[in-house]
């Protein structure tokens, strides 16, 4: 009888072993881009850091920019390498030496998938768990970012973007991420690097997708979806919020007043993130008298 206990121990043990072989999460590296004109890391970037702990084995910070020492002590915790120094090739440029950076050190050899993200939003409002749970599904996909955008042509936008090992391990993958170089104007760094390399890959055969649904929000106008940030996060559950939205850079089609206090009934945390470094007239009264009492 002890026996045979023995046995059917063994065997849920197996089936449990296997199970979690199949469930696993992917080996997983991220590369962040930075930018820190002042020489300080605010707040929202630690938490953006620490979100992507959560779905990464491991992060690489890069900064178009350098830090005061202090600062560094922040990213310690929170990074398996950093670099801070004036490269002048934007987030592209941080990509690429973050990208290298993994190659030259061995990790790519162990990683399934890698992302590149940015620090052009606030995120994750909640966590990027299911967002990276929602995508494991996608079995069909071999790279996919948050939103995607029709300006010139179909792209994953580069603020956030998942890479399998097919493609992040072939040679016109790195070659195009090596061909990178400084743009005379920062607009080129879109329709050189984040407008071409979605169409490049899908030529050699290479499948892609969004997180956000893009064809079912055709019913917004703009093809700039994050023109719409209530909605998406309201509806959708999008983890993002671009930072130009609280600047006259991005065009919004929304009250930027709900949003705010969306985010506060949703996390927060996270909504002292933004208003600790958004011009103060975007408050609200009511949410000013939060911020002002923490």
């Amino acid at each position: 009888m002890r026996k045979k206990i023995g046995i059917i121990i063994a065997f849920v043990m197996l089936i449990g072993a296997v199970a979690g072989l199949c469930f696993a999460q992917p080996k997983r590296y991220a590369v962040f881009a930075g930018y820190n004109p002042d020489g300080t890391i605010h707040p929202y970037v630690i938490t953006y850091l620490k979100g992507l702990n959560e779905v990464a084995d491991g992060v690489v910070y890069v900064a178009d920019s350098t830090l005061k020492p202090a600062e560094e002590e922040k990213l310690k915790n929170l990074t398996i390498h950093y670099e801070n120094i004036r490269h002048e090739e934007y987030d592209w440029g941080s990509y690429k030496r973050g990208f290298n950076w993994l190659k030259d050190n061995g990790y790519l050899e162990k990683a399934d998938e890698i992302i590149f993200a940015n620090d052009s939003c606030y995120a994750p409002l909640t966590s990027f768990k299911p967002m990276f749970k929602a995508m494991a599904k996608r079995k069909d996909l071999d790279f996919w970012g948050d939103l995607q955008n029709t300006r010139f042509n179909p792209h994953v936008q580069s603020y956030f973007m998942v890479f399998k090992k097919n493609v992040f391990s072939a040679r016109q993958f790195q070659h195009f991420i090596n061909a990178v170089r400084h743009q005379v104007d920062s607009s080129l760094y879109i329709t050189a690097y984040e407008v071409k390399l979605t169409p490049y890959l899908e030529n050699f055969g290479f499948k892609w997708d969004s997180y956000m649904p893009y064809q079912e929000l055709s019913y917004l106008a703009d093809s700039e979806k994050n023109s719409y940030p209530l909605t998406l996060v309201k509806k959708y559950g999008h983890q993002f919020i671009k930072r130009r939205i609280f600047t006259s850079s991005l065009l919004i089609y929304e009250d930027t007043d709900k949003l705010l206090r969306y985010v506060y009934e949703l996390n927060p945390e996270r909504y002292f993130d933004i208003a600790s470094e958004i011009p103060e007239w975007f408050i609200p009264d009511d949410l000013k008298e939060k911020k002002n009492a923490r």
